[in-house]
């Protein structure tokens, strides 16, 4: 039996669960895993640009002609029902037809499918469409329209990936988002293209996963981003320097496999039309705006006096005006090849992919390339349309954001001036040099390198800390320490 006062010395039975329990809570409190935001906070910015450009851009289309041009109808893309049309042909079971309907399409057939699901829609309801009829107010377009404008939304979300990945401030991410919106706004509201912006948005989650080395990711999100629009294999050689060469075979196989599906009806039923519009890649100067590279690029058809049946206007004796149907005498400006341009910017890619793999540059210098891999198009390109810009001026935007306020308010100054001029219709040197220029200033002030370049690595994923080695139990004199973490306490 014990004395009491060595009783006393020793921690008695009701004490020690106490003290044990009072350390594993400090313990439990010092080890505690970090939680990660959820998916709502983190895509909180991407998800509310997205949510603007389809409130701004229905409202833009119905009310913008009628406030503005005092016109009672509607702003509705005319590129977009041509396309529209084409997703027709694919609940039709005319896919091998969608290269010969007379809609100037000359992408891949990923969009068409894509809205396949509208046009069975509208079929279903009996909605009214703007081809090849243009109509004032096509019922069609209170589904068309939200479709088209949510898949540019849809590219903001990449690009505040690779704002998160560079390790941009919040306040940053938030103005960011607001100009990149600001810029795919004309390309799905106004000229009505959501198959650019969905190629860059793909094409831009396999870049980030090429970076990361996950090179069967980057080459699903690539095989996507192609059956929206070729011109993202602008892009793909940069990629491919963060792949292992023994892999391209197989990497090259995953993005062809479904552009190679959905091109074999075509090239069957119609090759001709179908090869025309790929390889040739037919543009319009009369409606678009040409630039000096015009004169290097072949005439596919010559400019001509033509007829066409439609809906227009003729002047009756009385002096008013009647709308009719028939025919009408047109003159049809030139069409050119825009292919040789754009396959020089595809050979240009190719030596900066080149460069990028020989010097595995920091991520924030890879964009940097992307968009200048981007702007190559809108550099060798005969016939140039505004949304041509769009790809090249979200990346110099995101690279902005990791430089000082000065550069970054000249790169966003420049890209607006950028965007402004290449609306001009006016001379082909001066629109050349105007636009070119512009985006050959924005590429430089956004230009992350430097002696004071600091080379941004991944962010590790939050992890548990390790579990410190238990410290040898001792006794001191009058005190006993438990200690079986890092914090100690002490009990008298």
């Amino acid at each position: 039996m014990p004395t009491s006062d060595s009783a006393s010395d020793e921690p008695t039975n009701e004490s020690l669960p106490i003290t044990a329990s009072l350390e594993t809570s400090a313990v439990l409190q010092d080890t505690e895993v970090p939680t990660r935001p959820g998916w709502w906070r983190v895509h909180a910015w991407p998800f509310a640009g997205m949510v603007a450009i389809l409130l701004t851009g229905m409202a833009f289309s119905f009310f913008w002609n009628l406030v503005v041009h005092h016109i009672n109808a509607w702003n509705t893309p005319p590129d977009l029902w041509g396309t529209f049309r084409d997703a027709h042909y694919v609940i039709w079971d005319g896919e091998g037809q969608v290269y010969n309907a007379n809609t100037s399409f000359v992408t891949f057939p990923g969009i068409a499918v894509l809205l396949s699901p509208v046009a069975e829609i509208q079929r279903i309801f009996n909605l009214t469409e703007s081809f090849p009829v243009y109509l004032y107010r096509p019922t069609a377009w209170f589904v068309l329209g939200p479709v088209d404008m949510l898949c540019g939304g849809i590219l903001l979300f990449p690009l505040d990936a690779m704002a998160r990945r560079l390790s941009i401030s919040y306040k940053r991410r938030a103005l960011a988002t607001v100009l990149e919106a600001v810029l795919i706004f004309p390309a799905v509201v106004y000229w009505g293209h959501p198959e650019d912006t969905l190629a860059l948005a793909f094409g831009l989650y396999a870049l980030l996963a090429s970076y990361e080395r996950h090179w069967l990711h980057s080459a699903g999100f690539f095989a996507l981003a192609v059956v929206f629009q070729p011109l993202i294999l602008l892009i793909v050689p940069i990629a491919l320097a963060y792949v292992p060469a023994k892999k391209w075979p197989a990497f090259a196989g995953v993005v062809a496999i479904p552009t190679a599906l959905l091109l074999l009806p075509p090239l069957v039923q119609e090759w001709k039309p179908t090869t025309y519009a790929i390889l040739r890649q037919p543009n319009f100067p009369t409606l678009n705006h040409a630039t000096p590279w015009l004169s290097l690029a072949p005439v596919l058809t010559p400019s001509h006096w033509t007829y066409t049946y439609g809906l227009h206007f003729v002047l009756l004796h009385d002096g008013k005006r009647k709308f009719v149907y028939g025919a009408s005498r047109v003159f049809a400006g030139e069409i050119v090849e825009a292919g040789p341009g754009r396959t020089i910017a595809l050979v240009l890619a190719c030596l900066v992919g080149v460069w990028v793999a020989k010097r595995k540059p920091p991520f924030v210098e890879v964009v940097w390339w992307a968009a200048v891999a981007l702007s190559l198009r809108c550099i060798f390109e005969s016939v140039m349309d505004p949304y041509y810009l769009v790809p090249s001026l979200v990346l110099v935007i995101v690279v902005a954001s990791t430089i000082g306020k000065f550069r970054f308010c000249l790169t966003v100054v420049v890209a607006a001036v950028c965007t402004r001029t290449s609306y001009w219709h006016t001379g082909e040197w001066r629109y050349y040099l105007f636009v070119t220029g512009s985006l050959l200033f924005a590429l430089a002030f956004s230009w992350p390198g430097g002696k004071r370049r600091q080379k941004i690595l991944m962010l590790p994923a939050p992890q548990s800390p390790q579990p410190q080695p238990p410290e040898p139990e001792r006794k001191d004199v009058g005190i006993l320490a438990v200690t079986t973490g890092s914090p100690r306490l002490a009990a008298r």
